[in-house]
């Protein structure tokens, strides 16, 4: 805390936002910001391969609404995750806050093939013309991702993505 000649005590505030071409309404059956839970794994199970892990994928749905583009050409609802704790080749979340070593998490749309996270992915949501409404469930898996190969080390998994909406 920084202190100013006269004693009164000051602060840092952070602030921060974003600018998109659209806003949508994204709810789940926890809100817009939730959590997903994945089944426990074994070691066997990660395995050796580094890559995604098929086993326990935990599959999550967002409901978006009230998506109204502002672009006049615009066709397709895109969906970007990004995180601090992303990988260099972007293909999982490293751990943040967890015990577990050499693992972390991947989505997919398929429960088996890694999305770029920083990278807009098609939603399959399309829009007719500026100004028009999309809505639709748009769902996608959270898997384990080994990249640790054979040096994994048991425990817990905590990471956090945000995510947001645009059309293109």
């Amino acid at each position: 805390m920084a202190v100013t000649d006269s004693g009164v005590a000051g602060g840092t505030i952070t602030f921060s936002g974003m600018v998109t071409d659209t806003t949508c309404n994204v709810t789940t059956n926890k809100g817009a910001d939730f959590t997903v839970d994945l089944s426990p794994v074994t070691t066997e199970q990660v395995g050796i391969k580094p890559g995604v892990v098929t086993h326990n994928a935990q599959k999550f749905t967002m409901h978006v609404s009230g998506c109204k583009s502002s672009k006049e050409n615009a066709s397709a609802l895109k969906i970007t995750f990004s995180s601090p704790h992303v990988s260099d080749d972007e293909l999982y979340l490293k751990n943040s806050t967890g015990t577990a070593e050499g693992v972390g998490i991947a989505l997919t749309t398929d429960g088996s093939k890694a999305i770029e996270f920083d990278k807009a992915v098609d939603t399959g949501v399309k829009a007719d013309a500026a100004g028009s409404e999309a809505g639709a469930d748009v769902s996608f898996f959270a898997n384990y991702y080994n990249y640790g190969g054979s040096n994994i080390a048991t425990g817990n998994i905590v990471t956090t993505a945000t995510y947001t909406f645009n059309y293109e």
